[in-house]
């Protein structure tokens, strides 16, 4: 009965196989990048002892729900325990696969953060020979402007914003502002000289104010 049973699971996975193209075991257990062994498994019914990514590859090479590749392959008298085992993988596989998105997050902001800090020179310094070109037609760094609009867009992208206008006055506040000329008391009115930045609620460089 067992025989028949592995007999009947071989042979359908040929079919699966024939359809997407794989004429042999060697060439689908290259496909999936592991061993013979992997394989073997499957035509065993022995679903349980696989990784779950593994089955999702495998579910993926046949183009068939990982549900079905389950159904169609698992032994009986193991269903319940290797479901469970199943289980245990994929949940395990989400948690690997939430690691690896919230890394990969921290790696953009770290690449990020790191590439405005770079230029943090031109971030500061730009807009304000840009603010006193505007009131100068024939300042000759107004042609240059249209070049770098492509740095404002990007920064956008990432969700930057600037922190204050040149030439505005604000409330004095250390957290978001960089005191470079005479002396202010936090609430007391300065005037902004040079634009700040920020992600969100993370600081990037506070704006350069003066009283």
């Amino acid at each position: 009965m067992g025989t028949d049973r592995h007999l009947d699971r071989t042979l359908q996975l040929q079919t699966l196989m024939q359809r997407v193209g794989i004429n042999s075991f060697r060439q689908l257990y290259q496909a999936i990048g592991t061993s013979d062994r992997t394989i073997r498994k499957l035509r065993s019914g022995e679903l349980g002892t696989l990784r779950w990514q593994t089955l999702v590859k495998i579910a993926s090479i046949l183009q068939i729900p990982v549900t079905e590749l389950i159904e169609t392959f698992e032994t009986q008298s193991n269903l319940t325990s290797d479901r469970q085992q199943l289980a245990t993988l994929q949940q395990e596989y989400q948690h690997l696969h939430q690691q690896f998105q919230q890394q990969r997050d921290t790696l953009q902001a770290e690449f990020q953060l790191q590439s405005l800090q770079t230029i943090e020179s031109f971030l500061t310094y730009f807009p304000a020979a840009k603010h006193a070109a505007m009131g100068n037609p024939d300042f000759l760094a107004s042609k240059v402007f249209p070049l770098v609009q492509s740095i404002d867009r990007l920064i956008q992208q990432w969700g930057v914003t600037t922190i204050g206008e040149i030439g505005s006055t604000v409330s004095y506040d250390p957290r978001w502002y960089q005191l470079i000329e005479g002396t202010a008391t936090t609430g007391e009115l300065v005037t902004i000289r040079y634009i700040g930045y920020r992600q969100a609620e993370k600081l990037i460089f506070r704006a350069k104010v003066s009283n």
